[in-house]
């Protein structure tokens, strides 16, 4: 039986550097964007009418939809994130974040509805073809490297070395080597240590053991650079906690 746990896969990875600290108009619904205030990101971003503003607004609610809102509102918070990240692809095909924001709100949209009827509409595939198509647009992105390693580690854990394989194409290989791609270009991101540690433990356990606790206690040694990087803390924090009993 195919693990629940490989539903994760789908949620392509934020960072929480700036995206658009050159553009003045964006300022603002970025700036309550770091400070958590999500919903009111996505409406001053949204007003914008922009490629760019669209992108932020989806992530703004993709964010709030998956860690912040109750249970019974996320799944309609998430299909607008969805609506408004393929208005974001439509205004500017080649808006690299625009595409990846838009893997974002699909992905956490694909967590909402449960394991069982994501599998069935083909989330998993159509992931890993999302990333990929904004890494052929940029490919030097980050967040995108980042996205595709937890794939490959989320997949693999979920299914097993052989289904992973031979059933979606992940492996162990590809995951760590698109980790490490990931901390070359972002060696300062909380969020790269905290998914390479976790990743790691997901696919290895004990083996990689040392590898991953040294990844995560540099993710809680990182500033916070906002609210996001704030709730990644708290997940290395409690990834930290429970190692030992692994």
């Amino acid at each position: 039986m195919i693990g629940t746990d490989v539903v994760r896969l789908v949620a392509p990875v934020l960072f929480a550097s700036v995206a658009f600290a050159t553009d003045a108009p964006i300022s603002a619904p970025q700036s309550a964007f770091d400070e958590g205030r999500y919903l009111e990101a996505a409406e001053l971003a949204e007003a914008l009418g922009t490629s760019d503003g669209l992108a932020l607004a989806a992530e703004a609610l993709a964010v709030y939809g998956h860690f912040v809102a109750p249970e019974g509102e996320k799944v309609p918070i998430l299909e607008r994130a969805n609506q408004l990240a393929g208005r974001a692809v439509a205004l500017d095909e080649t808006n690299a974040e625009a595409r990846f924001q838009l893997s974002h709100a699909m992905a956490r949209y694909a967590q909402s509805i449960g394991p069982a009827k994501a599998l069935r509409q083909g989330y998993v595939g159509r992931s890993r073809e999302s990333i990929e198509a904004v890494l052929e647009l940029d490919p030097d992105m980050a967040a995108a490297c980042l996205s595709l390693a937890s794939w490959h580690a989320d997949v693999v854990a979920g299914v097993g070395r052989l289904l992973g394989r031979t059933v979606y194409g992940a492996t162990v290989g590809a995951a760590i080597e698109n980790y490490e791609r990931t901390l070359e270009l972002a060696p300062d991101e909380k969020v790269a240590h905290y998914e390479f540690g976790r990743g790691l433990l997901a696919i290895g356990g004990r083996k990689h053991r040392d590898r991953a606790r040294s990844l995560l206690t540099r993710a809680v040694e990182l500033p916070a650079g906002n609210h996001f990087d704030g709730l990644i803390h708290e997940l290395a924090l409690a990834e930290l906690a429970t190692l030992d009993r692994r």
